[in-house]
C-alpha cells in the first residue's frame, strides 16, 4: 500500500519551479553579451586581410559571394581543394570589399591556370 503525504504534493512543484528557474538563468548567461564571458562563440563578419589565412594562397578575388562560390565549385569539380573568404581589397580603390578564392600552395598554378581560362 502506498501512502502519499501532503509534503510530496508540495515538494514536486517547488523542485520543478526551481529547475525551470535554473534553466532560465543558465540560458540567459549562455546567450548574454561578451562582457559576462559567455561560452557561445561570437562570429566576426567583417572583412579580413588577404594574408591572414595561413598557408592558403589567394588565386582570384571577385565582388560577390555567389561568384566566389561558383569559382570554388569549379575548382572542386576540377579536383582542387578551395575555399572562399570575405576580404579587404588593397589595389582597387573602387571596390572596398570582395570575396577571395583560396587554395593550397601545391595547387596554386593549376588553380590560376584553370580560373584564367574562363
Amino acid at each position: 500500500m502506498v501512502s502519499v503525504f501532503a509534503e510530496h504534493y508540495f515538494l514536486f512543484p517547488v523542485v520543478a519551479i526551481a529547475f525551470a528557474g535554473g534553466m532560465v538563468l543558465l540560458t540567459r548567461w549562455a546567450f548574454s553579451k561578451a562582457k559576462g564571458g559567455s561560452l557561445v562563440r561570437r562570429t566576426d563578419y567583417s572583412p579580413a586581410e588577404k594574408d591572414s589565412f595561413g598557408l592558403l594562397i589567394d588565386v582570384q578575388t571577385v565582388q560577390t559571394y555567389n561568384e566566389a562560390r561558383v569559382k570554388v565549385a569549379m575548382l572542386k569539380d576540377f579536383g582542387i581543394k578551395a575555399t572562399a573568404a570575405r576580404t579587404k581589397q588593397d589595389a582597387r580603390p573602387a571596390v572596398k570589399h570582395g570575396w577571395s578564392v583560396y587554395v593550397w600552395p601545391a595547387d596554386e598554378q593549376a588553380a590560376r591556370g584553370f580560373l584564367n581560362s574562363f
